[in-house]
């Protein structure tokens, strides 16, 4: 079986592929950004602040988050497109309107489900912490937080390559997708993290000069991400050929 390319090379392979496209693509991540702040600023209630209040609009966020699937899957396919040197522009983000949105927003769905779970034990504590601010209630969020971060990178790096599936198995269902995406990623999630860890040098130069590099930064780190897919799917066989005996 093919070997995995190095991180290296797979981020060579992105600055190659990304090298006169990356006005498209910087654009591309700001209108997806843009449109999801409108709409969490559209539909968010306001008034006095109390609990009931405060649930809506965290329900409000919630059902935009995984909404925004539609346009995580658009990104995966614009990012596909760039890999596979196929023309790309900025309207391919809207690509996940025509193909299977509903498969788009139960694999979003997975992500900010289980995120919103495992920060429920943090944010309780967190409540509790205002009033007693004992070293028993700041060792349990400590531990709290950890664990929602353990589950949350895990969940992450099993379902990763779900998106990019999507546009290679349109025929696929959703738990059919995220099952090929677990399969894919047996024995590959160290790898993974290894590539999200080594971006984190290059987000922190962005911070401390002024955010204006994280436009470039974010445009790698996805392009890399999406050579990692394009090497799985040679690992495993040509896409639309992998059989993972799930059929």
């Amino acid at each position: 079986m093919t070997e995995l390319k190095s991180s290296s090379e797979l981020k060579a392979i992105a600055k190659e592929k990304s090298l006169d496209k990356y006005g498209t693509l910087i654009f591309a991540n700001i209108l997806i950004f843009a449109i999801q702040f409108i709409l969490s600023a559209l539909v968010t209630v306001s008034g006095p602040a109390n609990i009931f209040l405060f649930c809506i609009n965290e329900l409000i966020t919630l059902v935009i988050s995984i909404l925004v699937g539609i346009l995580v899957s658009g990104k995966a396919y614009l990012y596909m497109n760039l890999l596979y040197s196929q023309a790309v522009s900025t309207k391919d983000i809207f690509f996940g309107f025509k193909q299977h949105p509903n498969k788009a927003v139960t694999i979003q769905a997975l992500f900010v489900v289980v995120d919103f779970l495992v920060s429920i034990p943090g944010s309780i504590l967190m409540y509790y912490l205002r009033y007693n601010a004992s070293s028993g209630i700041i060792g349990a969020l400590i531990f709290a937080i950890a664990i929602g971060l353990i589950i949350n990178v895990y969940v992450s790096l099993t379902y990763s390559q779900a998106f990019f599936l999507l546009h290679d198995y349109p025929d696929k269902s959703a738990k059919e997708l995220l099952a090929y995406s677990k399969k894919m990623m047996q024995g590959n999630k160290f790898k993974l993290l290894y590539i999200h860890i080594s971006f984190i040098p290059w987000f922190i130069f962005g911070v401390i000069t002024l955010f204006i590099p994280l436009l470039w930064v974010s445009v790698y780190r996805y392009a890399t991400l999406t050579a990692f897919y394009q090497d799985l799917i040679v690992k495993y066989g040509n896409a639309g050929k992998v059989d993972y005996g799930l059929n």
